[in-house]
């Protein structure tokens, strides 16, 4: 018996933080509307300002937590292995997925290398003419010469498994392994 009490002492205690004072006052000016003399629905009017000024000048709310994304958020299934949706736009292709309505799907991209860099560590840096800016990931041992003064790369990026990425480039032999940077 002492248990229920304090179950019905918390519910009471937690229906206050539930409270929605614009709600209320919204109310409570329906309820004048429907008031048929003009001076009691006047009254109830003016009795109701307060409330709504105060229902006002409230901050609002906080937006309620993020809860956890549903299997179909995701990417239902297949995203925890690392499949993704389709990619239909070039801009989005390499980036992290996101839900895509369309049905078409873009598994290759190619473009030109405006810019050929090295990171730090050594591994490829490539800026493409569509502003993206692609890097050879840390565990891919492939060799990538630089090119000759005025060559420019022609390269191909394709979606390989497990949501990675593999880059061609037009001439050369074998592939790279690259993320999408920007």
């Amino acid at each position: 018996m002492r248990f229920y009490w304090i179950f019905a002492g918390m519910a009471v205690l937690t229906t206050s933080a539930w409270a929605d004072p614009a709600r209320d006052t919204l109310k409570e000016i329906t309820k004048c509307a429907d008031i048929a003399g003009a001076t009691d629905r006047l009254k109830c009017f003016d009795a109701a300002v307060p409330h709504a000024q105060t229902a006002l000048s409230a901050p609002e709310a906080p937006p309620p937590a993020q809860t956890a994304q549903t299997t179909e958020e995701s990417g239902g299934v297949l995203g925890w292995f690392g499949f993704e949706r389709p990619v239909t736009k070039p801009e989005d292709f390499g980036k992290p997925a996101v839900r895509v309505a369309d049905p078409r799907e873009i598994t290759t991209l190619s473009a030109s290398v405006t810019e050929f860099a090295r990171t730090p560590s050594g591994r490829a840096l490539f800026i493409l003419d569509n502003g993206q800016v692609w890097r050879q990931i840390d565990g891919d041992v492939t060799e990538v010469s630089d090119p000759n003064t005025g060559e420019q790369f022609k390269v191909a990026i394709e979606k390989a498994v497990f949501g990675s990425y593999d880059m061609k480039i037009n001439g050369h032999t074998g592939l790279i392994k690259v993320r999408r940077l920007k």
